[in-house]
């Protein structure tokens, strides 16, 4: 009856120990340094009201929301940490700017697949 540790969908520890990125990107004028650890997700996911559990599913059916939310919270996290005001603006205008850029959305993706494990594309082959 019990469960294996990491088997719930809920709480797969996992997936939460994998969980760490940090990079920088600029939205219109400003700069912007984020912290993507446990509690950048914590805060995503209170947010959106989104299970842990269903962040990979969230994270491929809607990643035009995702990413963003992703490196919003990101953000987010790196001021919370530091004590210091994020300086962002509301979510849909962030969005809309992010996805405005082609080069601060890649860098999105890229921060957001490496933080959860994933490896972005590599150019030029294999390990």
């Amino acid at each position: 009856m019990g469960r294996r540790e990491g088997s719930s969908p809920l709480f797969n520890t996992n997936h939460m120990q994998t969980i760490h990125g940090e990079f920088s990107f600029s939205l219109g004028k400003k700069k912007y340094q984020a912290s993507l650890t446990l509690n950048a997700l914590r805060l995503m996911c209170n947010a959106f009201k989104i299970p842990l559990g269903e962040i990979d599913n969230w994270l491929s059916q809607d990643p035009l929301t995702a990413v963003p939310a992703f490196a919003y919270y990101g953000v987010k996290n790196e001021c919370a940490r530091k004590g210091t005001d994020s300086g962002l603006p509301d979510f849909e205008q962030f969005c809309a700017q992010a996805l405005d850029d082609q080069e601060t959305l890649e860098a999105m993706m890229k921060a957001v697949t490496e933080a959860l494990g994933g490896e972005a594309d590599k150019k030029g082959g294999n390990e």
